[in-house]
């Protein structure tokens, strides 16, 4: 009788250490899911981030490539023109790249880090990365003094402050080139394109002119 207990209270403990073996995986296995599903969520907020964010803000500038179109017009605005190039808001890269090719010193200046990385990455698969050089910066925390040549694919809202930045800026020899939408006070003095390709020139010499004769004109009727 008590080796039939003794059976029997052996395969009670086996039942209890399979069951407890059998909680410990399913704990396991809960635990690695969570960890893979948290995981899968913590890299998908990092990425889709710096996508969604700019949105949020008081100008909402958001990332839309440039068809080829736009960057053979692009490209056509400054022929015959040489130095350096910037490029606000420089996406995925294309238009500096492009620049590159046709012997620009071009620079990028883009807020998502991750189209930065990338935009790096095509400019050394495609051996420019000595000619084109990209930056994480808010274009309106950077100087452009420096570039003769300014591309930028904007937005109408933010148009009219970068019009008085670039006035404030850039020399009389630099060119803006604007895609999309153009300039709202100054008066091109190149088109190209038709539809959602038009790219607009303008030339600093023209629209600081343009600024000078204006302030004249308002000191002449309302002299001190």
């Amino acid at each position: 009788m008590s080796k039939v207990l003794q059976g029997e209270s052996h395969t009670q403990d086996i039942l209890h250490m399979n069951l407890d073996n059998d909680s410990s995986r399913k704990r396991n296995w809960g635990l690695l899911v969570t960890g893979i599903v948290g995981g899968t969520l913590v890299v998908l907020y990092a990425v889709a981030t710096p996508f969604i964010t700019p949105a949020l803000r008081k100008i909402c500038l958001p990332f839309v490539p440039a068809t080829s179109t736009q960057i053979e017009n692009v490209l056509k605005m400054l022929q015959y023109r040489s130095g350096s190039l910037v490029d606000l808001g420089s996406g995925d890269g294309r238009i500096v790249i492009a620049a590159a090719k046709e012997g620009f010193k071009a620079v990028g200046y883009e807020l998502n880090p991750w189209l930065v990385w990338y935009s790096r990455y095509r400019a050394w698969r495609e051996g420019m990365h000595h000619n084109a050089k990209f930056y994480i910066s808010d274009l309106w925390k950077v100087s452009f003094s420096q570039y003769t040549n300014v591309v930028v694919f904007g937005v109408p809202q933010m148009m009219p402050q970068l019009e008085k930045k670039l006035e404030e800026e850039l020399d009389h020899n630099a060119r803006v080139v604007a895609c999309r939408f153009p300039f709202p006070h100054w008066m091109p003095d190149h088109t190209t394109g038709e539809g959602i390709d038009v790219v607009w020139a303008y030339d600093s010499k023209a629209f600081k002119g343009n600024e000078k004769t204006l302030s004249e004109t308002v000191q002449k009727m309302h002299p001190l």
